[in-house]
């Protein structure tokens, strides 16, 4: 479980004198730099209890028990492998200047998310679009290999026009490349083709009898989030998923969703202490 939750736990058993709040510099005299780190402590643990409170609805989506779930969150967060790695890819990197994670919790409910999906749908293929800097990625691939199978295509054009970056999506790190963050232990099951998703992912998915799992996480247009995943549920077998991150931006996954009248859940994470970031999964119907 979640480390914030037993805190939560913990907490409820103390004495009256040991909840007694501690002395602590007035708000005022704190510099904006240390509030905002405060702040940002503050959303780790609720990311990692976010996770833990969309098991229910996602254990119905996905027709998997509870324990099951958090049978597979145990494995991601007690991997160290998968954590320090992570870590030791940014290191050195001024974006992630002073972040080094403790745990895969702490890398937002999302991409645990990813991790789930994957060892749950056991998938021999998985696509998406949006690769950056590859933390999503090194999730699925983590998945993939926990369950000793599978491979992940990925198609990415790195961001440049001002209208992708406009979607929230900042360019990548000086010098790195896409997918640069995954750790190499991980890279036998990953196929990364590097171009516009309106060229790539139509060759991608041709060369697929069906695929189990598709993601979508670049260009967050309503026209273009309609062209993907449209074109991924043809190819998509019965009981597969698909993934949408950042939902918030339209309509386009509920209205597809409800089209083609196919369960969903929309999971909601945190990526700083002023944005809230939406991600919508669903799941194809016999």
């Amino acid at each position: 479980m979640a480390t914030c939750s037993r805190r939560s736990m913990r907490s409820s058993n103390r004495s009256p004198s040991a909840t007694q709040p501690r002395t602590s510099r007035p708000q005022a005299d704190r510099s904006p730099s240390e509030i905002h780190q405060s702040l940002e402590r503050v959303l780790e643990q609720v990311m990692e209890f976010s996770t833990e409170h969309y098991f229910p609805q996602l254990g119905r989506l996905w027709d998997v028990e509870e324990s099951t779930l958090r049978e597979y969150w145990s494995q991601l967060n007690d991997d160290r492998q998968f954590i320090a790695a992570i870590n030791d890819k940014i290191r050195d990197v001024p974006a992630f200047a002073g972040k080094q994670f403790d745990s895969a919790a702490q890398m937002r409910a999302y991409r645990c998310m990813l991790y789930l999906v994957t060892r749950v749908s056991k998938p021999r293929t998985f696509v998406e679009t949006g690769v950056q800097n590859g933390m999503s990625s090194a999730f699925i691939l983590l998945g993939l290999r926990h369950e000793n199978n599978g491979t992940l295509y990925s198609v990415d054009l790195p961001p440049v026009e001002q209208r992708i970056l406009d979607q929230g999506t900042p360019p990548l790190p000086s010098g790195k490349t896409p997918g640069w963050i995954i750790p190499d232990y991980l890279r036998d099951r990953h196929e990364l083709l590097l171009g516009a998703a309106e060229e790539l992912l139509p060759q991608v998915l041709a060369k697929q009898d069906s695929i189990e799992v598709f993601l979508h996480d670049s260009d967050h247009s309503y026209s273009h989030i309609m062209f993907e995943i449209g074109l991924a549920w043809r190819y998509l077998a019965t009981g597969g998923h698909i993934l949408v991150d950042n939902v918030e931006q339209n309509a386009a996954f509920a209205d597809f969703a409800r089209g083609v009248e196919a369960p969903s859940v929309v999971v909601s994470t945190f990526d700083g202490p002023d944005r809230v970031w939406q991600h919508g999964v669903l799941r194809k119907p016999a």
